[in-house]
């Protein structure tokens, strides 16, 4: 056994620490130098292990004692020995100081959920933890699992070197002797520690995860200015605790809820996690159920609830944030009067009670969340990424149907990259894509005998706006149009009662409703001579051309221009059927005053 430093030596780094919590800081990141340099690495780790002894025979009491006197306390986390699969060592020896998040049921919780995975699921496997605090669960996990890489990040820079003491505290004995595990590697050879804000480190180091786990802030800082101060390792112990109660506004729609880091935490995972990548996240119940699993679900998601409980809120943690965001939203948060109620109360009641000396607490979920299609979300993201940030808040790629995402995510993702490739994306022309009107052409040349050309086509978004924009461009008196073809057709233009010779408003369109069998609509024609004729053809009468040169016949009489509308005998067939109107357009030029209309989605799979 190696011998035990001196006494002096442990007494002098307890009165440097008793000085302030700075001092103790200060006097913990001496000794991570020493046990970052292998020569004085064993010295260093006796000494840690003679502080932790000085109080360890005192119980939680003397614990408390030394983190109120030292500012700094060494005591054993205890993971749960009942938890399925846990066959290695069942506690950690730790360092905590007044800056850094202290573990609570709050990460205590997210531990177990990590446990609902089968041991399988980490081994072997490259891990980020974000908001890794003094390190225990990203040492955890280490331990439990022996994953290849555990990258412990965290924004607080002090973390960041009392999580780096955990880690030799638990890679070696109190003898300074490493600890081997069953593939004879230590902790140092599976654990690092970086500062970091979410996942920068691993972006700016191109580093691709199969695993990204998450227990990070879900409030709003009521003191919103307290959130843009630079973050340093010489901020105020406060300060630096603050950032694992509190987050920042982060541009997102997820902000309104307090889950705004989380969101920015998922849309920077999906850029560094590999396609068969797993995220694990922490999350308050505190905004309700559904407005949690929308966060993961709506960017392209498929979510688990590994695990759910009640904890108490915090009661350092400010929730008046929240009262204000209920205040000017319909939005209401959840929180429960102590553990056992059941029933939801609102975040003004919440902060009411706790003014008056009352519990409350709150629902925690642990969700595993894998991306439904991920190469192809990955490109729409990094497409958004790319200055069109304010375009993800409207973004949803929840699916019910997995056909409906098969068909929409795989889209988007093309859509994405065209335009990434292509800034300026150039307008077509008015009459619609050039190159959609050659198909159009050249089918009714190929398989109708019909000399068309691309100049002779006009593309519409549908009939409807066809018709309309049809009749607002001629602005006729009087329109007599085909009963089936009314129904999207202004309701003031079907009820005006303005005719022929007497003035009608602006804008306006007197539309008389007729029937498509062709005798009695030519009896109208004449009798009402209206300026603009819009008809389909009755099935019988589409076989043959006569009823179709009858109405070329009429209109031009009367001075109408017709818009004779054939979708209904269209197809879309090397083997069409026949068809009277384009066997006349065959061997004849169509009149200038008729225009052919032909709809061609008709929501069959051609």
């Amino acid at each position: 056994m190696a011998a035990a430093p001196p006494v002096e030596e442990v007494d002098a780094f307890l009165r440097t620490c008793a000085a302030s919590g700075d001092a103790a800081y200060g006097a913990a990141k001496a000794v991570l130098e020493r046990l970052q340099a292998p020569a004085t690495r064993a010295d260093a780790r006796r000494l840690l292990g003679a502080v932790r002894r000085r109080f360890a025979g005192g119980g939680p009491a003397a614990g408390h004692e030394c983190f109120r006197t030292f500012h700094f306390r060494i005591h054993d986390v205890v993971l749960d020995p009942h938890l399925q699969g846990f066959q290695q060592r069942k506690k950690l020896t730790m360092m905590e100081i007044p800056s850094i998040f202290i573990p609570e049921d709050w990460s205590f919780t997210f531990y177990e959920g990590l446990n609902r995975h089968p041991d399988s699921i980490f081994r072997d496997k490259t891990v980020a933890e974000l908001g890794c605090g003094n390190g225990w669960i990203s040492i955890a996990l280490a331990e439990k699992w022996c994953p290849s890489k555990v990258y412990g990040l965290d924004i607080n820079p002090r973390a960041i070197k009392i999580a780096g003491i955990n880690l030799y505290l638990n890679a070696f004995d109190d003898d300074g002797l490493p600890i081997y595990d069953s593939e004879g590697k230590t902790l140092l050879d599976r654990v690092e520690f970086y500062e970091s804000d979410l996942l920068s480190y691993c972006k700016d180091n191109k580093i691709e995860l199969d695993r990204i786990v998450g227990c990070i802030p879900q409030i709003l800082n009521p003191n919103p200015e307290a959130m843009s101060k630079i973050v340093s390792e010489n901020s105020s112990e406060e300060f630096l605790y603050s950032l694992s109660n509190y987050c920042a506004l982060q541009g997102f729609v997820e902000d309104q809820f307090g889950l705004g880091l989380i969101a920015r935490a998922v849309e920077e995972g999906i850029s560094v996690i590999k396609p068969s990548g797993l995220m694990v996240f922490n999350m308050g119940g505190r905004p309700g159920q559904g407005v949690c699993e929308r966060l993961f679900l709506r960017r392209g998601f498929r979510i688990n609830k590994l695990w759910q409980t009640k904890i108490m809120q915090a009661a350092d943690t400010d929730i008046s944030a929240l009262v204000e965001i209920e205040k000017n939203s319909r939005h209401r948060f959840e929180f429960f009067m102590d553990l056992v109620g059941d029933q939801p109360v609102c975040a003004r009641t919440a902060w009411a009670y706790m003014k008056s000396g009352g519990r409350i607490s709150h629902a925690l979920s642990v969700y595993s969340c894998q991306l439904r299609q991920p190469n192809q979300v990955k490109k729409i993201f990094e497409f958004l990424n790319d200055g069109f940030h304010e375009v993800s808040s409207s973004l949803d790629l929840s699916f019910d149907d997995d056909s409906v995402a098969d068909e929409k995510i795989p889209f988007l993702a093309y859509l994405a990259s065209f335009l990434k490739e292509n800034k300026s994306n150039p307008c077509e022309p008015p009459a619609g894509c050039l190159n959609f009107r050659n198909l159009v052409a050249g089918f009714m040349k190929s398989y109708h005998h019909i000399p068309l050309t691309p100049d002779n086509v006009v593309v519409f978004p549908s009939r409807a706006v066809a018709i309309e924009n049809a009749l607002r461009l001629f602005s006729p008196g009087l329109a007599i149009v085909d009963e089936h073809l009314t129904r999207h057709l202004p309701k003031q233009w079907l009820t005006s009662l303005a005719i022929e010779g007497s003035n009608h408003a602006k804008d306006t369109v007197t539309v008389i409703e007729a029937p498509r069998q062709s005798d009695l609509l030519i009896e109208l024609i004449r009798k009402l001579k209206p300026q603009v004729v819009v008809t389909g053809m009755a099935q019988f009468e589409a076989i043959t051309s006569a009823a179709f040169v009858n109405l070329l016949s009429v209109t031009k009489d009367v001075g109408s221009r017709l818009l004779l509308d054939i979708s209904e005998h269209l197809e879309l067939s090397s083997l069409p059927s026949s068809n009277g109107v384009l066997k006349y357009l065959a061997g004849k030029t169509l009149p200038s005053h008729a225009s052919i209309l032909c709809g061609l989605v008709k929501n069959q799979v051609l």
